[in-house]
């Protein structure tokens, strides 16, 4: 038997594309899905953080506070997105705590943007 579509493990990698979803949401499956896909997405970026911040992992030294920073939100996100994805529907629509939790999320991605940016504009970054 194969396994089906659903079956397979979600990966989504852009924080601003689950944003943009949690924002149209308008019932709370609607809401608890893009709230799902927004911790998928933070524990996609923090995979990808953890490796770029290890010894030799590839942040230049002066970028490592920044990175450490965005590595720290993105933290504090998830276990907040964890939160919402434990309560019930009433919580999943206040509509005051979802607007924190997109403007926590978009602001990790600006500084997320930020840092790459950063790294870019280093002049090792043009070898």
């Amino acid at each position: 038997m194969a396994a089906s579509e659903s079956a397979a493990p979600r990966i989504v990698d852009s924080l601003l594309g689950a944003v943009r979803r949690l924002e149209s949401a308008r019932d709370p499956r609607a809401v608890r899905e893009a709230i799902r896909d927004c911790a998928l997405a933070i524990e996609f970026r923090l995979d990808t953080l953890a490796r770029e911040l290890e010894p030799g992992g590839g942040l230049e030294p002066e970028l490592l506070p920044a990175g450490r920073a965005i590595d720290q939100a993105l933290r504090g996100i998830l276990v907040e997105a964890w939160q919402l994805l434990g309560a019930g529907d009433d919580a999943l629509m206040d509509r005051s705590r979802l607007a924190r939790f997109t403007r926590d999320i978009a602001r990790a991605a600006r500084q997320e943007a930020e840092l790459a940016f950063a790294r870019l504009s280093l002049p090792e970054a043009i070898d």
